[in-house]
């Protein structure tokens, strides 16, 4: 397992990102397009993926994507299955959010799990 995680999420208070950064901090497993948040926000699909890249040093995707990260870390300390966590989080195939969690962690969510001492499901 990688030494150098990283388990910070920025954040925003800008105010076309904040509503948005909440909305899936509540709701990880939220598939809303970035252009379906520029409608909600009422700003255009370019302008929110710019002040993502500006406000949060990172896009959209890759934000989504590390918010997912950091929320199926906490799920792993529960007795929940991989497949359950990968719906919970929002993929709807098991192996791509093994792929994703592999990608972040270097190590499989079960390994991540072993390896930590989380339980076992």
């Amino acid at each position: 397992m990688e030494s150098n995680l990283t388990f910070y999420l920025p954040s925003s208070n800008d105010k076309y990102l904040a509503p948005i950064l909440k909305e899936l901090e509540l709701e990880p497993a939220n598939n809303k397009t970035l252009e379906q948040w520029a409608q909600t926000v009422f700003t255009t699909e370019r302008t929110l993926a710019r002040r993502c890249q500006q406000k949060l040093g990172m896009s959209f995707r890759m934000w989504r994507q590390r918010l997912r990260f950091l929320y199926s870390i906490s799920l792993l300390k529960q007795d929940k299955s991989i497949q359950d966590i990968a719906f919970s989080v929002g993929y709807s195939s098991v192996s791509a959010f093994i792929t994703m969690f592999k990608n972040i962690a270097g190590v499989t969510p079960d390994l991540y799990r072993s390896n930590t001492g989380f339980k076992k499901s």
